[in-house]
């Protein structure tokens, strides 16, 4: 196996569309690699702008697919999101959520109505049932003064064989009809990533990032301080600056970054 200049790894911290499954079909070398980390003892944290699905939910995939992982390892842009709008608005408010039910619960939790005429946010997530009806009522609500806040801002999404349209042409949509730009929490901001490296309990400095898209996973570990490794497992290259420190076909590719006793 090829090696790499890489740092000294104490944890990975991945992408999952594109990178560990393509939609419902697993990447097989990605399923081999992750098992063989978890068996080695290499701690790993999924970090996903997926918003429609539960860490719990992204964790029963992953296990199905062969991917050893437990709630604590996901995190999403639905939970994240939610502590970004509980900093914003400590004491709560009222929010118009579009997207699945994954998004609303975690924003509900974080203390906002989610059922109201006024909103301060209109929050959005993928939402494949999106209507001229919600785009109507979110720009009315940003004209009355809500802010807009994006999971994140992926355009398109693979799927199978094929692409899908993304989060972010439904907030393009959103952004122009309300005449506001968006708030994004997902990558490329580094919420995601930060939140990821405090449950690994390591510095940026030992971890790497492994993800499909330069605009949005590579990006994010280039603002956390985190080695970026893009894998050519995922969507095609649409935008993005700068590039990633590391470009490999897939996650065979890697070794196993085999952990000392007591580390």
């Amino acid at each position: 196996m090829e090696r790499f200049d890489l740092p000294d790894v104490a944890g990975v911290i991945s992408d999952l569309d594109g990178v560990v499954y393509r939609g419902t079909e697993p990447i097989p070398s990605a399923v081999a690699r992750f098992r063989s980390w978890w068996e080695q003892g290499v701690p790993y944290c999924f970090v996903t702008n997926n918003s429609t699905r539960s860490p719990e939910e992204v964790a029963a995939k992953l296990t199905a697919m062969g991917v050893p992982a437990k709630a604590d390892q996901v995190v999403t842009s639905a939970v994240i999101t939610a502590k970004v709008m509980a900093r914003r608005w400590p004491e709560g408010g009222a929010a118009f959520v579009i997207g699945a039910p994954a998004l609303a619960e975690a924003v509900a939790e974080a203390g906002f109505s989610v059922a109201a005429d006024r909103a301060d946010a209109v929050v959005v997530g993928l939402d494949r049932d999106f209507t001229y009806a919600k785009l109507d009522r979110a720009m009315q609500l940003i004209r009355g003064g809500a802010a807009l806040i994006a999971t994140n801002p992926d355009r398109i999404l693979p799927k199978g064989d094929r692409f899908e349209p993304g989060n972010g042409a439904i907030v393009a949509a959103i952004a122009a009809a309300g005449g506001i730009a968006p708030l994004v929490v997902g990558k490329p901001e580094r919420h995601l990533v930060d939140e990821a490296l405090a449950r690994l309990a390591i510095p940026p400095g030992r971890a790497i990032l492994i993800g499909d898209q330069l605009a949005t996973d590579i990006a994010a570990a280039r603002a956390a301080g985190v080695y970026a490794i893009l894998v050519q497992t995922g969507v095609e290259q649409l935008d993005g600056e700068g590039a990633a420190d590391l470009c490999i076909p897939d996650l065979s590719a890697l070794p196993d970054f085999r952990q000392p006793d007591g580390a």
